[in-house]
């Protein structure tokens, strides 16, 4: 009996340890890690693998000499017990040595990893478009978030899309980023590392992408009620797909003036994920933005609270303009 519960103790071990690996993927992002899009994306691979091989240098060894220690010094082992000893030159030159180097050159990668990926002018993403064979004028492009929903300005395009952002390969890309509402972070999994998005405030962020794909975005920011449906998509196509995809853009009657913005940046719950494109928006609407959050004319409205179906009596009177029923 005893020999069966071992065995079956056994499999179920060796189980877990094929799950393992598994236990982060999923259907739509599985081994993300080993599939970056873009210099950006790539330099923070590498110098996070860096960091867990030099981390791996002092945990490992570590963890092997602490396991050796308890078998030869358990009861019945053969390590012998010396009162006499206080000091050894060599454990002190393995015990402090050994990571005051690993710091060093951690150290080191620690600062040209943050030159590379630093968001306001990254060296991996410079480095990519000199070696571009024909390097375009970077592409400007305004984000802003809003409660709960995104809004992305092509400001020399004259025009805009909601929750969905489209960039073409072998290009930079150079955002401004700010908010109408709550504090946020604007993030790209595979692609774009994250940043805050600040209500008044503008900041930048740089990329390169090498090649087409669709990629998942979100706010990593906790902000309300409409959090978990403030995602979008983000396609990156080839410079020709984003050209058609201008001009198409360009033909929606649908228009983003200071106007529509406000009724815009009013608390949506977008569940269905419904994005829209704009044929012209206003030239200054970044700078707007901020203007008006400084000044208090656009303001943060309080947080909506809801139940699970989505349909409590304060939302209806967000989303419908009626005033709320009373408990009858």
């Amino acid at each position: 009996m005893k020999t069966v519960n071992c065995r079956h103790a056994l499999k179920v071990s060796l189980l877990l340890l094929i799950l393992l690996p598994l236990a982060g993927c999923s259907s739509d992002d599985w081994l993300w890690i080993l599939d970056p899009n873009g210099p950006l994306a790539e330099s923070s691979v590498y110098y996070l693998i860096i960091d867990i091989l030099l981390l791996g240098i002092v945990i490992v060894p570590a963890t092997a000499l602490v396991l050796w220690a308890f078998f030869r010094y358990r009861k019945g082992g053969k390590g012998q017990y010396d009162p006499t000893f206080n000091h050894s030159m060599l454990v002190e030159v393995v015990v402090w040595g050994i990571p005051v180097l690993v710091v060093g050159v951690m150290s080191y990668f620690s600062y040209q990893g943050t030159r590379a990926v630093e968001p306001y002018s990254p060296d991996a993403v410079e480095h990519a478009v000199k070696a571009s064979d024909s390097p375009q004028a970077p592409l400007r492009i305004d984000v802003i978030s809003t409660d709960w929903q995104w809004l992305f300005v092509y400001p020399e395009q004259d025009i805009a899309v909601s929750n969905r952002l489209v960039v073409p390969t072998n290009r930079k890309v150079e955002m401004r980023l700010t908010s109408a509402g709550v504090t946020n972070d604007f993030y790209v999994l595979k692609v774009i590392n994250q940043i805050y998005v600040m209500p008044g405030m503008r900041t930048k962020h740089n990329f390169y992408l090498d090649r087409p794909g669709d990629y998942r975005g979100f706010s990593t920011e906790f902000s309300g009620p409409g959090f978990s449906w403030m995602n979008y998509k983000m396609k990156a196509v080839t410079p020709e797909a984003f050209d058609q995809w201008i001009t198409k853009a360009k033909a929606s009657p649908q228009r983003m003036t200071w106007s529509h913005f406000k009724e815009f940046a009013q608390p949506t719950v977008n569940t269905g994920n419904v994005w829209t494109l704009y044929g012209h928006v206003d030239s200054n609407l970044f700078t707007q933005v901020i203007s008006k959050v400084k000044s208090g004319e656009l303001t943060a409205v309080k947080p909506i609270f809801m139940t699970e179906d989505m349909q409590s009596e304060e939302f209806k009177a967000h989303s419908t303009g009626e005033p709320k029923r009373g408990n009858n």
